[in-house]
Formats: structure tokens, C-alpha cells, sequence
């Protein structure tokens, strides 16, 4: 499998988020995913297995349809966001409809979503649940169903929501990724399944270069590594919600562009950090191991564990922070005199090589990262401030935007109550000037950028 063997509304996509050609991970497993198969997929943290899936999921969607196609489960709403944004921008092009449906955010909005009849949805599945019992989701054209962290979703006690989930639908393909397997994991399979295991999480991504450093005082040894190693982006780890909140506060202190991210803070809390440290205005992210699976930041320079670990699992999953999608990436442990005998620090220590800091290097952690700009092939969304109740639809808006701009630059459209999301093609914030003073149904219409570019 080759990238040209993609259609090429998707392969337009895929130059939306930066992918030259395909992962080794692709390669092997979207054959398989085209063939139909049901799948249990084991691969290693950041080597592109959200892309694996979603490319030939997407690929096999009649964007003519009015139905549910694919459904995604996530066990964290940031993991659910984050599918559905990769599978907004691969989609946009075909003109796929995606949308997320998560707890924490407004309930009667993915309701509205819901009724312009998605091809994907990506969910949680104590929210869904809800939605499927009101009856606000239909999956009766069900094709494909995806959990991704199969085996976090039973570690964080979410299997009764599953099984019901389950017991919704008719026979569909079945993709699961996990990164272990047992018979509680095994249990989502209603029908007989192909194992494709590409990179087990057994190590650390052999991309990312192991370290520690011995410590007497754990702050002011990082400060110093803050200060003097050439971080571009980093997540430090700790053990403790409220490590979170002190340590975070000390960075802050000392002008490091720095932000907290536990389950403490509430979801449009944690999204609006993560859109921050994704721009660059966030160097430093503080995080708990809420942080430490499936969550994709890309750019992420350095692993910082400032607190050990519990176990090695839990250390090759926070050093998959780095590292992605065949890029390089550093982990350091901080290990004190009292941890040095521990079971955890000295497995990483036989792993790894002892760090020393070069003092003659600055860094400046409290400037934002400039980040590359784009090609030529991506999307922005606007925000119309007008919709269902001021009686707006679909082709009043199409008739409006085609007097700016071409027909085939209007992606997908999603009516609000009070407002009107649509994705354009191949165009940049500079659309929102372009359709400035835009009359729809006779009337002028506010326009703005849409506070989550999805």
C-alpha cells in the first residue's frame, strides 16, 4: 500500500496534517481495514495508528450518504476530540461530516450535530450511551466500529457502557486497538478477528533517546534542565493532581510559559491548554498520567518525569509523549537518593544514560514556539452568527457563500441554533475578511473564525 493508492480527496487531507507519504504502520494495516477485516491492532505510542484506521475508514464512506458509517470509542474526551479533528481534516475534502460527542460539553449542540446525520462520529462512551437511550443516535447503518485504547476503556471501569453500546448494533467490522490483550479486551470481538500486532509497547519508541538524572533536590534540578537544555515543548509528569497545581504555579514564576492539565480542571479547560501548546503559546505542560496515553501533541521535544513512575508500563507510555511519528524525542527521569533502589528507577536506569546538563546552553521557555506553517492543501472553519432559529439552512447558506467564494471550496456544514459552522477549503483566516458583510436570507451576517479549528 502507497499513498498514490489513496483517493485523492484524501490524500489532500493527509497534506493537511503533514503526511508525506505513508507510516510503516499504515502500510501494513489499512489493507486490511480496506479487505474488511475485524482487527485487534497492538502499535506503539505515536507511530500513526489514528491515521492507520481512519484513511481507509474514510476511504470507504459514501459522502452521499445520510447515515452513521463509522462509529469511534474513546475512553477520554480528549482522545475523542482529538479523532475527531484528524478525521475532520482528512475528510474535508470528500466532504465527510465528523463530529465528537463527549461529556463535559453542551449536550443540546451534539444533539443539533446529530440531526445533520454525521458519516463519523467519535464519542465516549458514557455520553453516547446517554445520546442512544434518548434517541438522538442512529446506528443502523453501522458499517465500521473502532475502539481505540480498547484496554483503557475496562481499566477505567467503562465496560457496562460498552457491552450496551454493543448490544445496539447489528454485525459491523470491528477494529480494535489496545495495547495489551486479554479476555476482558477480547470480549468487544462479536465475530472472529484478525491479530495484526506491528510494534509491541514492551520498550520505549526507539526513536527517543532515555536518560536520567540523579538528584539531591528535584525543583532545582529542573529549573536547571528548564534553563539550560534545548527544549522546544515538553510534558513534565508528577504522581499528584495537586503537584500539578503547585509545580505549575513555580514555573509560572519564573515566566516559563507553562500550564497545568489534570482532571481537576474541566474539560474546555483542558481543550483550550492543549489548543495553546499545539500553537506554541504553551511550552511547558504539567500533567498527571491523564496525560500519558493516547493523546497526540505533536512537537513534544522532551519527556520530563519529575515524579517516577508507578511501573514500567506507565514510563513507556509517558515517554511515547515524544517521539511521534518517526520523529526524535528525549525522556529524562529525576530520581532521588531515597528512589535510587526502587523497582522502577532501576529498570530505567539499566535502560538508560545518565544526563548531563551544559550549563553554556540557554534556553528561553518563556517566548512561544514559532511553528511551521502549512501547505497550500488545508481548512478553516467560520462561524455564521445565524442558524436554526433565525430559519437558516443548508443551501441559504451554500447560496450565500457562493457569491464570495467557489462551490467546491464549501466543505462541511453544521447548523446551531443560534450559529452555523462551516469548514472551507484551501483557504486561511483571511476568509473571514473575504466574507465580510455576507447577506444570507437578505440579511447581513456576522462572520468570524471558530474558536476550535476542528
Amino acid at each position: 500500500m502507497e499513498k498514490t493508492d489513496i483517493p485523492e480527496t484524501i490524500q489532500k487531507g493527509m497534506k493537511s496534517l503533514g503526511y508525506d507519504s505513508l507510516l510503516p504502520v499504515q502500510k501494513e494495516i489499512i489493507p486490511h481495514i480496506l479487505n474488511k477485516e475485524n482487527l485487534i491492532i497492538q502499535a506503539e505510542t505515536g507511530s500513526g495508528k489514528t491515521a492507520a484506521y481512519l484513511i481507509p475508514v474514510l476511504t470507504m464512506m459514501n459522502q452521499l450518504s445520510s447515515t452513521t458509517e463509522t462509529l469511534i470509542i474513546a475512553p477520554t474526551r480528549e482522545l475523542a476530540v482529538q479523532i475527531h479533528k484528524e478525521a475532520a481534516a482528512l475528510g474535508a475534502y470528500k466532504g465527510i461530516h465528523c463530529i465528537s460527542a463527549i461529556g463535559g460539553l453542551d449536550t443540546d449542540a451534539q444533539i443539533n450535530a446529530l440531526k445533520h446525520r454525521p458519516h463519523l462520529i467519535s464519542a465516549t462512551p458514557g455520553r453516547l450511551c446517554d445520546l442512544i437511550r434518548s434517541g438522538s443516535v442512529d446506528l443502523s447503518a453501522l458499517q465500521t466500529l473502532i475502539i481505540d485504547e480498547a484496554d483503557q476503556i475496562y481499566s477505567t471501569g467503562q465496560m457496562e457502557e460498552m457491552k450496551f453500546i454493543l448490544d445496539q448494533m447489528n454485525t459491523v467490522q470491528i477494529i480494535l486497538v489496545s495495547a495489551t490483550l486479554d479476555e476482558n479486551v477480547t470480549s468487544f470481538m462479536k465475530n472472529e478477528y484478525q491479530k495484526l500486532i506491528f510494534h509491541s509497547e514492551k520498550e520505549v519508541n526507539q526513536n527517543i533517546d532515555e536518560y536520567y538524572l540523579l538528584s539531591e533536590n528535584k525543583e532545582k534540578t529542573l529549573y536547571s534542565l528548564l534553563e539550560h537544555e534545548q527544549i522546544e515543548s515538553a510534558v513534565i509528569f508528577v504522581n499528584h493532581r495537586s503537584t500539578v497545581k503547585e509545580l505549575n504555579g513555580k514555573l509560572r514564576k519564573k515566566n516559563i510559559l507553562s500550564a497545568p492539565f489534570s482532571s481537576d480542571y474541566d474539560e474546555r479547560t483542558r481543550l483550550k491548554t492543549m489548543k495553546a501548546f499545539r500553537e506554541g503559546n504553551i511550552r511547558i505542560l504539567v500533567a498527571t498520567d491523564a496525560m500519558a496515553r493516547g493523546i497526540d501533541l505533536p512537537g513534544i521535544s522532551h519527556v520530563i518525569h519529575f515524579d517516577l513512575p508507578v511501573d514500567q508500563n506507565t514510563y513507556i507510555h509517558r515517554s511515547g509523549r515524544s517521539g511521534h511519528q518517526q520523529n526524535e524525542g528525549i525522556t529524562i527521569s529525576l530520581i532521588s537518593k531515597q528512589e535510587i533502589t526502587s523497582e522502577t528507577a532501576l529498570l530505567i536506569m539499566k535502560d538508560s544514560s545518565e544526563y548531563v546538563i551544559d550549563e553554556t546552553q540557554i534556553n528561553a521557555l518563556s517566548v512561544p514556539l514559532q511553528k511551521e506553517t502549512r501547505g497550500t492543501d488545508f481548512t478553516f472553519v467560520i462561524l455564521i452568527r445565524a442558524g436554526r432559529n433565525d430559519k437558516i439552512r443548508p443551501k441559504d447558506i451554500v447560496g450565500a457563500l457562493t457569491s464570495r467564494i467557489p462551490f467546491e471550496e464549501i466543505g462541511t456544514i453544521e447548523i446551531q441554533d443560534s450559529y452555523s459552522l462551516i469548514r472551507i477549503l484551501n483557504h486561511d483566516s483571511s476568509v473571514v475578511e473575504e466574507l465580510r458583510d455576507l447577506k444570507i436570507k437578505g440579511k447581513k451576517r456576522r462572520i468570524e473564525a471558530a474558536k476550535n479549528q476542528y
